[in-house]
């Protein structure tokens, strides 16, 4: 198909989410399997696209062959380390997401995009049969990671989402200690996420600022509210406003509480019921409105209760009737030396067998299939927690029970219109 012809089909977003599976069939996750490399495109190359994108880079079995950013000084950013890289000038660069996912040579692409795009990106990328590796948190709303699985599901590609504490070895051990029973009966499970906002040091532009001339501010939008373009809102600091991200919560939920659910064995699960929620929310910032503390509990249906806050330790606690331990980047910690001393048998470590590398794990699953170690329902249910506590926090309730099989709360319409996001036109929701 020649690429304008698809562009301009797709520039029909009101039949993209019908359309796109008729025009690219999607491959299963074997595909690529029979290429020496993978081949990889990059969407969205700031800070944290490039840092994704430079683990690519890395592997002898992967080659990055486009990058795309709506800001064309990102993108050139992206591409000449890429040439750099490679001792070539064959990295392609694209502002709209769309032409690159037309190339029918690109098995794979990374997303580092802003949270709000994230299952646009990458549903767009599975109906096209491109494996995925996508930053976390996989979406803004349960309805939009739900949709992410169903279409990863439908194309039969590999998607990995960038919770890559999974493959960090303190982090497997801390799982495997207390799935393994080292712990005795566990007691109590505490997550420790940041608190506050990285927020800029100069107040609030009184009035908005012109677009410059490098960044396409509709595309950099896309299917979020219009607001006008202030540069203090924009590259970074979006995720402290709720029309595109769920701020240092949502940003930081899908790594420790991602580790305490799988320890306690509710991973890939919400939780039935959020208790005891309280926020302050950032004040005197016109930009940003997400919360700057935190409590709450995640209640699960086999009894567990996880409380996540901004007071507790940073990473996750979990005591248990014969031990205990705390985990966080770099270090575990245990409550006694025969506790120290314990080694865990490889079948009691399932999160360390294959690759050990985040990005490594993504690029051995796309080319020989197998699923990822963190897939998008783990990132439903982790950052799911989260999304549900933010809607108790803006709702001003202190509890919600959850119906699972709507993924709402019950009787709490009030927080339940916070559960709910309308796209933009002329995007729409990919039903």
């Amino acid at each position: 198909m020649h690429r304008r012809h698809f562009l301009k089909t797709l520039a029909a977003t009101g039949a993209t989410a019908a359309a796109l599976p008729q025009i690219i069939r999607a491959q299963p996750a074997t595909r690529a399997a029979a290429n020496s490399r993978l081949a990889i495109g990059v969407i969205g190359a700031g800070g944290q696209g490039r840092n994704i994108m430079g683990q690519a880079l890395a592997s002898p079995l992967a080659q990055v062959v486009a990058v795309c950013d709506v800001d064309s000084k990102h993108a050139e950013i992206a591409r000449d380390r890429v040439n750099t890289a490679y001792a070539n000038n064959d990295c392609t660069v694209y502002r709209d997401h769309r032409e690159l996912l037309a190339r029918p040579d690109i098995d794979a692409v990374l997303i580092g995009s802003p949270d709000h795009w994230h299952a646009l990106h990458a549903i767009h990328a599975a109906r096209a049969g491109k494996h995925i590796f996508c930053e976390k948190p996989a979406a803004t709303t349960l309805d939009e990671s739900r949709a992410m699985i169903n279409a990863v599901a439908r194309a039969g590609v590999a998607c990995q989402i960038g919770s890559m504490q999974r493959s960090w070895a303190e982090f497997q051990r801390a799982i495997a200690l207390a799935r393994g029973g080292y712990l005795g009966k566990i007691t109590s499970v505490k997550v420790g996420l940041p608190a506050g906002a990285t927020l800029p040091k100069n107040p609030d532009a009184p009035r908005p600022q012109p677009v410059p001339p490098e960044l396409d501010y509709e595309l950099w939008l896309g299917p979020a509210p219009y607001r006008p373009y202030f540069e203090q809102g924009t590259h970074y600091y979006w995720r402290h406003n709720f029309a595109f991200s769920g701020g240092r919560l949502t940003d930081w939920i899908g790594h420790h509480h991602d580790i305490a659910m799988l320890a306690t064995g509710v991973e890939n699960q919400l939780p039935v019921a959020i208790r005891n929620a309280r926020a302050t929310f950032i004040e005197g910032r016109a930009l940003f409105n997400t919360a700057w503390t935190y409590n709450f509990d995640a209640h699960y249906a086999n009894g567990t209760v996880i409380n996540l806050c901004d007071k507790n330790r940073l990473g996750v606690t979990i005591e248990g009737e014969e031990g205990a331990i705390h985990v966080t980047r770099g270090r575990i910690t245990h409550s006694t030396r025969a506790l120290e001393r314990v080694i865990i048998p490889p079948w009691k470590n399932p999160l360390a067998r294959g690759v050990r590398g985040h990005m490594d794990n993504f690029i051995d699953c796309a080319l020989h299939g197998g699923e990822p170690r963190c897939p998008v329902i783990s990132s439903h249910a982790a950052v799911g927690a989260g999304i549900l506590a933010n809607a108790a926090f803006r709702s001003g309730r202190a509890s919600l029970d959850i119906d699972l099989k709507t993924e709402r709360a019950i009787n709490a319409p009030d927080a339940n219109a916070f559960l709910k996001k309308v796209y933009r036109a002329p995007w729409v929701f990919p039903a």
